[in-house]
């Protein structure tokens, strides 16, 4: 499928490009008449159009280069008659079927003239083997023509050659004999005629001068007059030079020259600069013997040299430790009107103790600082066309007078008007070389303007609104200048840009100083004349009083305030030959019981930090007033209890100075006996604990039990028979402890369980009753009350006597439902079993080495 496509291809590429190509031929269904093949231009041509077929009511018509001439209604045949303006046209004659026209024949043609006498020359140089000649057609034949030269002599020697197209030939010089006449006859012929020409020609007579070669073309000390040198080996040769600008093919001029030397010459005219030229030159040894023109040599003029010296000035601000003067030195900058070509450098030159010293600046650049030991500096401008002649600026002070300025003005157009008068030292007039005035709106923009000594005024233009210009005059002599006569001036002053700020002070009573500082010089704008202060309430700024003061310093005035009771608002404007400018930023004074004054700025920042101090307190008072309340500091100590870790508020019991270590120890409780049945157990062997391990483990914790009007002892076996301990038997390695940390231990009201390594219980064999816990059996055997716990976990309530409540110590305990409280077992001494066995029933201990010793209420009948 793929190859039938590329074939179809293939097949519409060449009949589409067949049918535009230049080959295309009219397929003719008829025939096209014309009285000839080839067409003499500027002639009438008859063109006639003949269909094959007849009918008639057609129309038929003839078409000229693609514009349609003729056009009729016929049967077969038309004609009619075009005048031919073109060497080369084409013919189509077409007839109209319906609405489409279709071709009847066509056909391309070519017209010309025929050859007229042309104009031979041949050449031959010195030295050369060749004879060259060349034939010039007077008129173009636009078609193709034939010359034929025949050289025949006197003695029927017979050359004949055919010219090219280019209408040359070379013919050998060995064929002619020197001293000989020659008959040239030159015969042209081409389709519509030919034409024949005859000259004489002598070898002697068409030796030439061989062409010269330009080697270069200079432009010396900066002129534009070229030097022109070509390779010239015949001295007695007259050079002949034409030029013309290297564009647009123009027209040659003829150039003057001057000869110099053998092979060189001197162009007389001055050429435009920065423009490229061409040049060409021949010799000639008679004025009708010369040689061909030279190959062109193509060159572009230089730049104008520089002829105007620089406009210098120099500006000298102190001088250094070792003696030398901080100078710089301006000048501007080098116009093109004075020169053309490439500005490269500027190059300032001085000397300084015997020696020349000389420093280029980039062409850019219009100042340089220098520290100089010199008396004057030159500067001058370097370009590719050459240098300018150097200007000199002097750095001598004569120490002569200053000129007298006797007028400064404002003029119109932003200019100021600057006169002056030196009839001070009129006896030295003479030695006055001209003045410079300088003007300077600041350290970066300076301006200066050299005038000859016949004058005593000038113009200065360009300046500002607004700006203050320093002026300084100077008179300029050949041995240095002048003092400077120095004034200031505004080309046009505006009003102040703003007002001077503010201070108060308080000199007694409600007296006060105000003060106020001059405003910035870019503000001023002007010659300040006046100071008007301002006096306004402060809540509403209502104008209350003013005054204006002049311009003198220093700036200050002493005013009372009489009658003011409120803060009032200071402010101070400056007025110039413009008027009054805006007030300046306002003090605020208040009057109350003494003089006082700040800023708005200072109110604020007051008023922030009194808000930051009111806002930090309220808290830290709230929070003060509740710690005075125990019950909340008992919320807080629950609520850090219950957030933190556990162990950070437990205070772990001392092994050594336990209650039971004491117990045995105290020699004064009468030894109990043991029941009967009772059996101890072998001494259980003591493990030596490393005090790293928890304290908790060591110590047994609090058994409950609850206090009811009546109690029944219930008894319950235990597999635990605690031995009696031995002080030897105490671990040596505990250190000891202190009465204070015993004191502490004693104290602290929490105990933790014991481990379950040590024993365990049956909860099963203990009956629990309901009821209320109202104490704890303590280390001692007795009874406590739980209000000591409590009161660090519970808020304060009123007490009474109510039903289910303990009233102790003016707390008020609640008591838990026993299946709500967690029982935890403890070792109980020998003493504390016989408290137990014997006291009575309130004071026993739940405890003992056989049975568990317990108190319930009895709930009563009825």
């Amino acid at each position: 499928m793929d190859f039938y496509i590329r074939v179809w291809q293939v097949v519409f590429l060449l009949l589409f490009s067949g049918k535009f190509s230049d080959c295309y031929r009219v397929s003719c269904v008829g025939k096209l008449i014309v009285d000839s093949d080839v067409i003499h231009l500027g002639s009438n041509l008859t063109v006639g159009c003949q269909s094959n077929t007849v009918h008639c009511g057609r129309h038929f018509a003839i078409v000229f280069n693609g514009e349609t001439i003729f056009q009729t209604i016929n049967c077969s045949v038309i004609k009619t008659q075009i005048v031919i303006t073109q060497p080369s046209f084409w013919l189509l004659c077409k007839v109209k079927e319906g609405d489409t026209w279709h071709t009847v024949c066509g056909q391309d043609f070519k017209a010309g003239y025929p050859p007229g006498k042309p104009k031979f020359s041949c050449v031959t140089y010195q030295d050369s083997e060749y004879v060259n000649c060349s034939l010039a057609a007077t008129t173009e034949t636009y078609l193709l023509t034939n010359f034929i030269v025949t050289f025949r002599n006197s003695t029927s020697q017979i050359l004949q050659y055919v010219m090219n197209k280019d209408g040359q030939v070379s013919i050998a010089r060995s064929l002619f004999v020197e001293n000989m006449t020659y008959e040239v006859h030159v015969r042209g012929h081409n389709a519509l005629g030919e034409s024949h020409s005859t000259f004489n020609f002598s070898i002697w007579d068409i030796v030439i001068p061989s062409t010269p070669d330009i080697t270069r073309v200079v432009f010396e000390n900066g002129t534009l007059s070229p030097k022109i040198c070509w390779n010239d080996s015949e001295d007695i040769s007259k050079p002949i030079l034409r030029f013309r600008e290297a564009r647009d093919n123009q027209d040659w001029g003829q150039g003057s020259v001057k000869k110099l030397q053998a092979g060189c010459i001197l162009m007389q005219e001055a050429l435009e600069p920065l423009t490229r030229y061409q040049f060409e030159l021949r010799v000639c040894v008679t004025s009708t013997n010369c040689s061909m023109w030279s190959q062109p040599f193509n060159i572009t003029s230089p730049g104008i040299v520089p002829s105007h010296k620089l406009d210098v000035w120099r500006v000298i601000s102190s001088s250094s430790t070792q003696g030398a003067l901080n100078v710089t030195v301006l000048w501007k900058r080098y116009t093109p009107k004075y020169y053309s070509g490439d500005l490269l450098h500027y190059k300032l030159s001085y000397k300084e103790q015997g020696e020349i010293h000389e420093l280029n600046c980039p062409a850019h650049f219009t100042h340089q600082s220098l520290q100089l030991n010199a008396e004057e500096v030159n500067v001058s401008a370097v370009t590719t066309a050459g240098s300018s002649p150097p200007a000199s600026v002097s750095l001598i002070y004569t120490g002569k007078p200053a000129p007298m300025i006797t007028r400064l003005v404002p003029a119109a157009g932003g200019s100021v008007l600057l006169a002056w008068d030196v009839s001070h030292h009129s006896e030295e007039v003479k030695g006055i070389l001209g003045f410079v005035v300088q003007w300077q709106q600041s350290p970066m923009h300076l301006g200066w303007k050299r005038l000859g000594k016949d004058h005593n005024f000038t113009l200065l233009q360009g300046m500002r609104a607004g700006v203050l210009y320093n002026i300084s005059l100077y008179t300029e002599e050949a041995s240095g200048v002048s003092n400077p006569a120095f004034v200031q001036v505004y080309a046009k002053e505006e009003k102040p840009l703003a007002g001077p700020d503010v201070s108060i002070t308080n000199t007694g009573g409600k007296k006060i100083l105000i003060q106020w500082e001059e405003l910035n010089q870019d503000k001023q704008r002007g010659f300040i004349t006046n100071y008007t202060i301002y006096i306004q309430r402060h809540k509403d700024k209502i104008l209350l009083q003013n005054q204006t003061v002049p311009n003198a310093f220093p700036r200050r005035l002493s005013w009372e305030l009489q009658g003011l009771q409120e803060c009032v608002d200071i402010l101070v404007s400056a007025w110039n030959s413009a008027g009054e400018g805006p007030k300046g930023k306002p003090t605020t004074c208040c009057c109350h019981s003494k003089v006082s004054y700040n800023t708005g700025s200072d109110k604020k920042t007051g008023g922030m930090i009194a808000g930051i101090c009111l806002a930090a307190a309220v808290p830290m008072v709230i929070l003060a007033n509740l710690m005075y309340l125990k019950c909340v500091r008992q919320r807080m100590m629950k609520m850090c209890m219950s957030i933190g870790v556990s162990w950070i508020f437990e205070n772990l019991p001392k092994f050594d100075n336990s209650n039971a270590i004491k117990l045995l120890k105290d020699d004064s409780h009468v030894p109990w006996e043991a029941l009967p049945g009772d059996n101890d157990p072998p001494l259980t062997p003591i493990e030596e604990v490393s005090l790293s391990l928890e304290r908790k483990d060591s110590y047994p914790t609090v058994l409950h039990v609850t206090e009811t009007p009546t109690t029944n002892l219930f008894c319950i076996d235990s597999p635990y028979k605690p031995q009696l301990l031995t002080a030897s038997q105490r671990n040596e390695d505990f250190s000891e402890i202190t009465d204070e940390e015993l004191k502490d231990e004693d104290q602290f009201p929490f105990l933790a369980p014991p481990s379950h390594d040590d024993f365990c219980w049956d909860s099963s064999c203990i009956p629990v009753i309901h009821g209320r816990l109202n104490s704890f059996l303590a280390m001692d055997g007795a009874l406590g009350s739980l209000g000591i716990l409590e009161d660090l976990l519970a808020p304060p309530k009123t007490a009474s006597n109510k039903d289910g409540e303990v009233e102790e110590d003016e707390k008020i305990v609640d008591t838990g439902d026993i299946d709500q409280s967690t029982f935890t077992g403890q070792t109980v001494l020998p003493n504390d079993l016989e408290s137990c066995l014997r006291g009575p029933v309130f004071n026993s201990s739940p405890y003992s080495p056989q049975e568990l010793c317990h108190s319930f209420s009895v709930p009563e009948e009825g």
